[in-house]
Parts: structure tokens; C-alpha cells; sequence
């Protein structure tokens, strides 16, 4: 199925001493949600797309421009733990592929890393909550590397656990290949977008990019109006639908 899932540059970028963020849809959207935060306060460019016929036929509509579903934007920008790389890349989408397509599409990612010569791969994603009032951050790292970078930044590294989709593809086939893969995780709700876990998300991986600063402050923001919203849309959904309550898309579009 590899040879159905193709990377499509609209022009020729030197990745060559980059960070890769990677940045699907998961719990409480706190992925997207701060890959699209972290593509608008770095003002990257959209340098790509990645097209297979099993993807959503959907365009992603932002700022009146339409996109295809996954998107690739690139930036210069020097960044990584120590500032020894300078570009940031972010692959972004809003859509879970199918389950048959996940490990193809991991696969992929991590081939084009590795032709483009990435230099670490982060990859965003939610958790589910331990305390809602507290939420926090966590890492997994696939080598000794990685590893050294969450115990610097004081990131709590998670013993046991599941993690799934594209992500989980990428650790442990980054750690079967012995390549630098970071996860951050932020524990997140889980029955809507939850723009503060995104901010919590950023903020962790604003700390182990000490070079770039990006303020989290409109992500805060957006997430009261979020909220309010979602309590809004509640109350009206309750008489109808008390047990299945869907999330309008334009919630956190």
C-alpha cells in the first residue's frame, strides 16, 4: 500500500537540518489544534501535501484558501534542543486515516524524513486526563537522546502505557530503527476540543525549542470561548440527543 500513499513537494525545500512535528487528530484534538497554532505564530509555509485514494475526498478550508486534508509546512527557523537545527516542518491534518493505511502511512513519514534529513521527529498528542484541575504533560522518546532531552526539560517520562495511530507507528519503528522520535502527550477531556491542552502542549514543546517563543496567550483565549460554546451547544442538544452529543466542526475550525 506504500506505493498508493505519495508525498507531493510544490517545490524543492533543503530539509536538511530540520525538526519534523507531526500533528494528527487525537484525543481532545490537541494535536491539530496546536499544529495549527504552532503553523500560524511561526508564519510557515504550506510546501507540500501527502495524497493517497484512501484519504478523506475532502478540501480543508483556512484563511479562504482551500487545502488537501494532510498538509506540510516548513519554516526557517532555528530551533531544537541546543538551536542546532534551523527549520521547522509540520505535517498536519485533521482527519484519522483508516486503520489499514496507519502503518504505510508512518512508514512514509519516517522514509521522507529520512531522505529529506530531518534531525528529530516530535510528535503531538493527547492523553486522557488523570486531573482534570492539573493537567499535565508527558514523553515518550525512542533513543538514550530523546531521552536525555525530557529529563533536562523536566518532562515526565511515561513507563506504561498504549499509544496509537500514527504515532505509534513512528516510536516504535523509530525505536526498532534507532531514530530520534520524541512524544509529548497532554492529558486532555476527551468529549471535546480542548484548546488548554493544546496550550499545555505548546507551551512543553516551546520549552525544548528554546530558540523559537511563541505565546500561548490566544490559545487560552480561544479556549473560553470554546468552551462556552460546547456548554451552549450542550444545553441545546440535551432534550433531543442527552446521550450522543456530536461537536460542531466550527467549534475549533
Amino acid at each position: 500500500m506504500e506505493e498508493e500513499i505519495q508525498i507531493i513537494e510544490y517545490k524543492e525545500v533543503d530539509l536538511s537540518n530540520s525538526i519534523l512535528i507531526e500533528a494528527f487528530p487525537t484525543v481532545g484534538l490537541v494535536s491539530s489544534i496546536s499544529g495549527h497554532f504552532i503553523i500560524d505564530q511561526l508564519k510557515l509555509e504550506e510546501i507540500g501535501t501527502i495524497s493517497s485514494r484512501y484519504f478523506m475526498p475532502a478540501a480543508i478550508i483556512h484563511k479562504g484558501t482551500p487545502s488537501p486534508p494532510v498538509r506540510i509546512y516548513a519554516g526557517k527557523k532555528t530551533c531544537g534542543p541546543t538551536g542546532d537545527c534551523d527549520q521547522v516542518v509540520v505535517i498536519i491534518s485533521e482527519f484519522m486515516p483508516s486503520v489499514d493505511i496507519i502503518k504505510p502511512l508512518g512508514d512514509t513519514i519516517l522514509a521522507w524524513a529520512k531522505k529529506k534529513k530531518c534531525r528529530y521527529i516530535v510528535t503531538l498528542e493527547g492523553t486522557h486526563g488523570l486531573d482534570p484541575k492539573q493537567p499535565k504533560t508527558h514523553g515518550v522518546a525512542t533513543t538514550q537522546k530523546m531521552k536525555d532531552i525530557l529529563k533536562k526539560y523536566s518532562i515526565d517520562e511515561t513507563q506504561e502505557g498504549m499509544i496509537t495511530g500514527i504515532t505509534g507507528v513512528l516510536l516504535f519503528e523509530g525505536a526498532r530503527l534507532k531514530r530520534d522520535v520524541l512524544c509529548l502527550l497532554a492529558e486532555a477531556h476527551t468529549a471535546y476540543p480542548d484548546s488548554r491542552a493544546a496550550a499545555l502542549l505548546v507551551e512543553t514543546l516551546d520549552k525544548i525549542l528554546p530558540e523559537i517563543k511563541m505565546d500561548t496567550k490566544p490559545l487560552y483565549k480561544d479556549a473560553d470561548e470554546i468552551e462556552q460554546n460546547i456548554r451552549a451547544f450542550i444545553k441545546q442538544a440535551q432534550p433531543t440527543a442527552p446521550s450522543a452529543i456530536q461537536t460542531p466542526t466550527q467549534m475549533y475550525g
